[in-house]
């Protein structure tokens, strides 16, 4: 008869999962940085997806500098296995810090000599290095001149941090201190032209460049808020050839064609911001650049009496005092403030005050001298007939 024969077939998964790992098999972790998982998954022929069943094996210490591993192992149901490795190096390649207590740039009136050892190095690693700091340079405080000094510092793991130090020796200011005014630029390179509405505020590129070289060749200082405070008060004498340059407004063109020149000539700048625009949010953090207020939303002409009056004018004392309060809230300093138009009421001056505004400049001409009235200082207006000779006798 017909025989039957039957085959048993045991179908059975011998394959192993596959496990990816997200990113680079090898990576560098900071010292004491923590390690954050870049990612995994697990993929098996018969099991599908199994990401969920890794375990992971992670001896990663990085409070000690070395070489680890991270142990990713995966088992199906079928019981094979898979792993995996990624290699991580605990490094130190941050540099140390060297922060001094005065101002990176400092000045000296010819005679008197200044502490150059206000410094000190920390570094993430070793801690503090003050005492590894390398100094290079001298400064011959009875001659006028720009000194360089340079400080530098090596960390155990060779991470080197440098700092250049100007120290700028002047005889001592007598004439008060200019505080020059500019408001809008263009860019005559590209072919661009001043406005036509107010085109005496308009400064051109290469005007601009030509008046930084100027500041920069002839050796002049730039003294800080504080610093003219302090000569306001009488606490310190100012460098004879020292200038603080301003911007109002906070229009495009002064980040577009203005603020690169400044940032290429190593000159510092203060922008009166009117802080409801929104482009120099952009530029918060940039280089040779400081915001202060300009109003938030007061500078306008609104006032019923007159069209030419500012809304300060004519606001409530309470009205200024809040604008002004969301202002430095924005730019978060409260060193200085332009009026608007150069307009100014008791209300405003009271409520600078007790915005903790320190200082306030007016569009009248004239310089900053010792013992002048806070809120009520001169400003030197740079215009687009500013030649660069009627530039130098406004500034020296």
């Amino acid at each position: 008869g017909n025989t039957k024969i039957i085959r048993k077939v045991n179908v059975i998964d011998l394959e192993s999962p596959k496990i990816t790992l997200t990113g680079e098999n090898e990576i560098n972790l900071e010292y004491k940085e923590k390690y954050v998982e870049l990612g995994f998954n697990a993929i098996d022929n018969y099991d599908g997806d199994i990401s969920d069943k890794v375990t992971i094996y992670d001896n990663v210490d990085s409070s000690k500098l070395g070489k680890y591993e991270i142990n990713y192992k995966v088992t199906d149901l079928a019981g094979n296995v898979s792993t995996a490795t990624r290699k991580v190096s605990v490094v130190d390649g941050i540099k140390p810090t060297i922060e001094f207590k005065n101002n990176t740039n400092r000045y000296s009136i010819v005679g008197k000599t200044i502490d150059l050892n206000d410094y000190k190095a920390i570094d993430n690693y070793d801690g503090e290095l003050t005492d590894k700091v390398e100094i290079n340079g001298n400064v011959d405080f009875n001659k006028v001149g720009k000194y360089e000094v340079n400080y530098s510092v090596i960390d155990t793991n060779n991470n080197k941090a440098t700092v250049d130090r100007v120290i700028n020796v002047q005889n001592k200011n007598t004439k008060g201190i200019p505080v020059l005014m500019y408001h809008w630029f263009y860019d005559d390179t590209k072919g661009e032209t001043a406005g036509k509405v107010n085109s005496h505020n308009y400064i051109a590129k290469t005007e601009l460049e030509k008046q930084l070289k100027f500041l920069n060749e002839n050796n002049f200082y730039y003294p800080t808020w504080q610093e003219l405070i302090d000569y306001i008060d009488g606490k310190i004498d100012l460098p004879e050839k020292s200038v603080i340059i301003t911007d109002d407004d906070c229009v495009d063109s002064f980040f577009y064609t203005a603020l690169p020149v400044f940032q290429e000539y190593k000159v510092p700048v203060t922008s009166f911001c009117i802080t409801n625009k929104s482009t120099w949010k952009k530029y918060i953090d940039a280089d040779y650049l400081d915001f202060e207020s300009h109003t938030d939303s007061l500078h306008v002409r609104r006032c019923k009496d007159t069209k030419w009056d500012g809304a300060v004018m004519c606001s409530t004392y309470e009205e200024i005092y809040n604008d002004l309060k969301v202002s430095v809230d924005k730019v978060k300093n409260t060193y200085a403030f332009a009026y608007p138009f150069g307009h100014y009421s008791d209300d405003t001056i009271k409520a600078l005050k007790n915005n903790n505004i320190k200082l306030a400049f007016t569009i009248n001409n004239g310089r900053v001298k010792k013992n002048s009235n806070k809120y009520k200082l001169p400003r030197v207006r740079i215009s687009k007939n500013t030649t660069i000779d009627e530039y130098s006798k406004l500034v020296k």
